[in-house]
């Protein structure tokens, strides 16, 4: 019965977690929409945060993908977790 307290519990951080990111990616589409007006370099963001959500669910939609990312996950040092902002 433990186990399975476990998993529930699980599975409703990873729905909040889930749900965290989305409206992450959301408000950060709206304050980019917002400000861009006609600006080129914006709307080329706001092309890259809507690649970035589409990229995110389609990698964790199929299965393999999913287990890929986990495997990379867990046996990854600090460069694949780090992300350089300023490359």
């Amino acid at each position: 019965m433990e186990s399975m307290n476990f998993v529930v519990k699980m599975q409703t951080k990873a729905d909040k977690n889930f749900e965290n990111i989305k409206e992450s990616i959301k408000g950060l589409y709206q304050i980019l929409k917002i400000s861009c007006d006609d600006d080129a370099f914006c709307k080329m963001g706001l092309d890259n945060l809507e690649a970035l959500y589409k990229n995110l669910l389609e990698l964790l939609l199929n299965d393999y993908g999913a287990r890929q990312l986990m495997k990379k996950l867990k046996n990854s040092d600090e460069e694949f977790l780090t992300i350089d902002l300023e490359e």
